[in-house]
């Protein structure tokens, strides 16, 4: 999935966080290319040391499409919870997750193997 600008937050399972640039998600691939925002080095993350990839909302007054899929509740390995709205496939590396408050973002790609459960709230 491509997105206009790129920027992106890598939110890793240990804590941190970088700003980056990535220009598209695979969710068949078990690698984000991207190029961050301090330093302009290139990098590839595995996609099992990252918690999700937050893709903030680059125009605030912009009318967003409505989500799709069906709402769930993620809860992280850390114990974070966020709900939104989400299709998933069970093989792919992760799913994307449209928030219900996407004041900040606009969608979060969140990474399988970081999450405790997935609740289904409404189908």
């Amino acid at each position: 999935m491509m997105y206009e600008d790129g920027h992106v937050i890598l939110r890793y399972r240990d804590g941190r966080i970088e700003r980056a640039t990535a220009a598209d998600v695979d969710t068949t691939n078990e690698r984000l290319n991207a190029t961050l925002a301090d330093d302009s080095a290139k990098i590839q993350v595995a996609y099992e040391d990252l918690k999700a990839v937050f893709f903030p909302r680059v125009t605030p007054d912009e009318e967003l499409p409505e989500p799709q899929g069906s709402l769930i509740a993620v809860e992280f390995d850390d114990g974070e919870v966020i709900r939104g709205n989400a299709t998933f496939d069970p093989s792919a590396s992760g799913f994307f997750l449209t928030p219900l408050d996407r004041s900040k973002n606009e969608r979060i790609f969140v990474v399988r193997s970081a999450i405790a459960s997935i609740e289904v709230e409404r189908l």
